[in-house]
């Protein structure tokens, strides 16, 4: 076990999800060799323990706070070693998909992965397994099952048969569950899946479809969503999936090479979505003025330490009050005083409606997102909207959002979504696992370099693509 104190932000209410095959998939690695065969698939290090979430900075200085909001002490936070977050890539360095690497012992380990990258996984591992390999590749999801728990930072204590570790990405998005496979192979998925409720009864009641909200509110995509995509680009190394120290595995040079000589000009992010006739939440009103203040050179060195981060920070809870807030799902308690208010209300409600309506409609997977303003296509849609929600995931180039160069978010923005001729305006934000990103290189500041060679992550990847390789 490793432990970390930080302040993690509100945790989501309590429920819990069990996963069926459409979502996520067990494969297994298992027999003699098995942890050298995936330290040479995986991008992350087998070989070592699994690094921790970053906490949210609390230093007792850092601006915007107040001073009530302040934790007084730090909740310390258990990580299993058992359970790590990696990726898989293709041999040109793009990413096959993420996974959640269950380790047994070094002879057995249990791939948790997104149902909708299972097959291509499957292929992927057996394609580069050698004819003399000891190892044994099986899809055990009729044999086993995931399960989610929100509402808890304890993941001690499972009882026989399971297996549980708080998400090793983050803090809120929940404590992760593995059924292991019945000796006698007798107990169905759906016998699983009810076995395990009757254990959550009267404490984490049954949330399904959560898990989906959840991580767009925390910012993370997965499975197919990234496919095709630099890890890099889709945040891994933020969630503490990638290793930058390890020996060679499949794609490292690309990977490496974005890393230590490029500069990474697109990431994923969550944006909330809003029609462009309603005044943006304050919030993102003074970002957007400090945003343009620091492109005009308005502040002193010292001002520019005291700043806030160039875009909101915002926990799970927070992002889903903003989100309950702007589609009308909260509702004022009482009647109304009077008709007009009535009407007022009223209006309110139909036009979020409308607004959502327009949003599922326009935001696929894959539509891309157009500044009305310069016609410049500025991202793309990653992970389209829960129904009934209007908080999207997509890839942005960091300069339409201010975080690199001298890029500069406006408040005023309004962007063209896929085939729609119609205008939405969008408000980015940073999920509290993200680092503070250099404005010159789109990586992690502490790890940036002064003298480091600016190169374009698409210049590196197409060449990759051209002529890379293992």
């Amino acid at each position: 076990m490793s432990k970390v104190a930080g302040s993690f932000g509100r945790l989501w209410g309590r429920g819990h999800e069990s996963f069926g095959p459409e979502f996520r998939r067990i494969v297994s690695i298992r027999g003699q060799g098995a942890t050298t065969y995936l330290q040479n698939m995986v991008t992350g290090d087998l070989l070592t323990s699994p690094p921790l979430p970053q906490p949210e900075p609390t230093d007792a200085k850092q601006p915007g706070i107040p001073d009530h909001m302040r934790p007084k002490e730090l909740p310390v936070v258990e990580f299993s070693d058992q359970l790590r977050s990696t990726c898989f890539l293709d041999h040109k360095g793009r990413v096959v998909t993420d996974s959640l690497l269950w380790k047994m012992d070094e002879q057995q380990y249990y791939i948790d992965c997104p149902g909708s990258a299972a097959d291509n996984l499957l292929q992927h591992l057996k394609q580069y397994k050698l004819r003399r390999s000891k190892v044994e590749i099986q899809d055990l999801t009729d044999q086993m099952s995931s399960h989610v728990v929100f509402g808890t930072l304890n993941a001690q204590g499972s009882p026989p048969g399971y297996l549980a570790a708080i998400d090793p990405r983050h803090p809120s998005l929940g404590m992760r569950i593995l059924h292991l496979p019945d000796s006698n192979n007798t107990m169905s998925l759906s016998e699983q899946h009810e076995q395990f409720a009757n254990m959550m009864k009267g404490v984490f009641p049954e949330s399904p479809g959560n898990y989906e909200l959840v991580r767009r509110l925390a910012g993370v995509a997965e499975g197919s969503e990234i496919e095709g995509r630099v890890a890099l680009e889709a945040n891994q190394e933020l969630l503490n999936a990638v290793s930058f120290h390890k020996g060679c595995y499949l794609g490292q040079e690309l990977t490496a090479r974005v890393n230590f000589t490029g500069v990474i000009r697109k990431r994923i992010v969550p944006l909330l979505l809003m029609d462009p006739f309603t005044q943006v939440p304050k919030t993102w009103g003074l970002v957007s003025n400090i945003q343009e203040g620091r492109a005009q050179h308005r502040f002193t060195k010292k001002e520019l330490k005291q700043l806030p981060s160039r875009l909101p920070r915002l926990s799970v809870l927070t992002a889903g009050n903003m989100v309950a807030i702007m589609t009308g799902s909260i509702e004022p308690e009482g009647e109304a005083v009077d008709e007009a208010a009535k009407m007022e209300l009223q209006e309110a409600q139909t036009r979020a409606e409308n607004m959502l309506q327009q949003i599922e409609a326009c935001c696929t997977h894959g539509a891309k997102i157009v500044d009305s303003k310069t016609s410049k296509t500025i991202g793309q849609i990653i992970s389209p909207p829960v129904k009934g929600t209007n908080v999207v995931l997509a890839l942005m180039r960091l300069d339409a959002i201010g975080l690199l160069g001298d890029g500069v978010w406006s408040k005023t923005n309004k962007v063209k979504i896929g085939d729609s001729e119609n205008e939405l305006r969008y408000l980015p934000y940073l999920p509290l696992w993200w680092p503070e990103i250099d404005p010159e290189t789109g990586k992690t500041k502490e790890e940036s370099s002064d003298d480091e060679e600016e190169e374009e992550i698409d210049g590196a990847a197409d060449e990759a693509d051209n002529g890379g390789g293992r």
